[in-house]
C-alpha cells in the first residue's frame, strides 16, 4: 500500500501495475479502483482479477501462445463469460464485495445485528459462486 501511495504522490504518467489487488482488503481494493478510474495517464496491469480488470480498463490485451490480442472491455466480458464463468458471475461477485463492504462499515459502527444480516445475504452469495 505505501508503494501506491508513494506513486500516486509521483505524478507519473504511466503506472506498471502487477497483480494490485493481490492481499489486499476490501476498502484498499475499492481505494485502487477508484484511484485507477481517476488517474490520467496510462495504465498498464497484470491481473488474474477479471473483476478489477473489467472494472478499471478501456481494453485488454491477452497473451497467448507468443500472440498478442487486443480487445475491447465488451469483447473481453463476453469471452470471460463463455470460458470460465456463468453470465451472472461477474454481476454476483460485484454484489459479493459490495455486501462485504457493507458488513466492514457495520462492524466499524458496531452494529452488529446489521453485520448478522448481511453475513447471511453475503453466505447466499457465496453459494451461487
Amino acid at each position: 500500500m505505501l508503494q501506491l501511495a508513494k506513486v500516486s504522490a509521483s505524478k507519473a504518467n504511466v503506472l506498471l501495475l502487477d497483480e494490485p489487488t493481490s492481499h489486499l482488503d476490501t476498502y484498499t481494493q475499492i481505494a485502487l479502483e477508484k484511484a485507477i478510474e481517476d488517474y490520467k495517464g496510462a495504465i498498464l496491469m497484470i491481473s488474474h482479477d477479471f473483476y478489477s480488470v473489467v472494472n478499471g480498463m478501456d481494453y485488454v490485451l491477452i497473451i497467448d501462445d507468443k500472440t498478442i490480442r487486443k480487445m475491447t472491455i465488451q469483447k473481453f466480458r463476453k469471452m470471460i463469460y463463455a470460458s470460465h464463468f456463468d453470465r451472472d458471475y461477474l454481476e454476483t461477485e460485484q454484489k459479493k464485495k459490495s455486501v462485504e463492504t457493507k458488513i466492514e462499515l457495520a462492524l466499524k459502527d458496531t452494529n452488529f445485528e446489521l453485520a448478522k444480516v448481511l453475513l447471511d445475504e453475503l453466505e447466499e452469495l457465496i453459494k451461487l459462486l
